[in-house]
């Protein structure tokens, strides 16, 4: 799920986890070509899945940036070799 905060950024919430990806309870990546900032401290919960979605949101806007990822987040990410896309 997502809250808007502005024009420019998005707040992801909830869990983004593989089963609500499928349940398309996420925005599909198309609709963040004009955010700038994506904050990720209201996520509860994420697996590979939602790390998968979160790179796929990077490699179509190189320009966006992740904010306020969690330590699992980063372990994950520096589990696939991802570790880059939440450096600032």
């Amino acid at each position: 799920m997502t809250n808007a905060a502005n024009n420019e950024t998005i707040v992801l919430t909830g869990s983004l986890l593989l089963n609500e990806l499928s349940g398309k309870h996420f925005p599909d990546i198309a609709s963040y070509q004009n955010i700038k900032v994506i904050d990720l401290q209201q996520l509860k919960n994420i697996d590979s899945a939602g790390i998968a979605y979160l790179a796929q949101i990077k490699s179509n806007y190189s320009d966006l940036c992740f904010v306020g990822g969690s330590d699992k987040i980063l372990v994950l990410a520096n589990l696939y070799g991802l570790s880059f896309l939440f450096k600032s």
